[in-house]
């Protein structure tokens, strides 16, 4: 990703999505509710699927700070972590981004073990530590109706606009300063040469993007609700 499209791409979903919070939309979050389990799905068959709540109208209890910890651990420790890391891997090694480990088996093997700890350390910052310190919910609430345009825009807006445990909305912490940290972070693991401020910015805006996709897919992965709902 160009660098200079990378910074306007992170700057537009912050200040767009931040901007849109004016609406004060309340997530149907029941803090007399009793706690329930995480649910066992996944999406497209494949990534796990804990952090979504699918229909947004039917009120869920709030995530318990040890729930928080346990969906990281669940991302972390799933079979996908693996598949994950090794797809990762497999583009920066043929679109030559990302550190500058060069060519071959042994750096394909380094780039794994980067995108490995990357993904940990990101999904221990975005679901659990930066969650409870914020007493923010990490996960995604379906819009699950309207237009593919307003589908599209919730997934976005996400990014930016995050829920409380009681389901006041509030600025996306977990993820703008979990992405941001967790790039810092993977910095202590890179080559020298590719530690600088244009690449760590880069860096943080494929997260962002990455996350968007993701979001895109839990959106549209659902079962659609009736407009009645709207």
């Amino acid at each position: 990703m160009n660098r200079k499209l990378a910074y306007l791409f992170v700057s537009a979903i912050f200040l767009l999505a931040l901007a849109d919070q004016v609406s004060l939309a309340q997530a149907r979050i029941d803090p007399t509710l009793p706690e329930a389990p995480l649910p066992h799905r996944r999406v497209l068959l494949l990534f796990p699927g804990y952090e979504t709540v699918q229909d947004p109208n039917i009120p869920v209890a709030p995530l318990k700070t040890k729930q928080k910890f346990e969906m990281a651990y669940r991302k972390t420790v799933d079979p996908s972590f693996l598949i994950e890391g090794m797809m990762f891997a497999g583009f920066d090694q043929v679109a030559n981004y990302g550190p500058e480990y060069g060519s071959g088996a042994g750096p394909f093997a380094q780039r794994f073990g980067y995108n490995e700890a990357n993904l940990a350390s990101t999904f221990l910052l975005t679901d659990g530590v930066l969650p409870t310190i914020f007493h923010q919910d990490p996960r995604f609430f379906r819009k699950g109706h309207g237009s593919v345009g307003s589908r599209v825009w919730w997934a976005l807006r996400s990014e930016a606009v995050g829920y409380s445990n009681t389901g006041t909305e509030m600025p996306n912490y977990s993820n703008m300063l979990g992405f941001g940290m967790s790039t810092a972070l993977s910095n202590a693991y890179s080559p020298d040469s590719s530690i600088t401020f244009p690449k760590t910015m880069e860096r943080y805006g494929v997260k962002v993007g990455v996350s968007f996709a993701l979001n895109i897919m839990r959106e549209f992965g659902g079962v659609s609700l009736p407009e009645k709902h709207q």
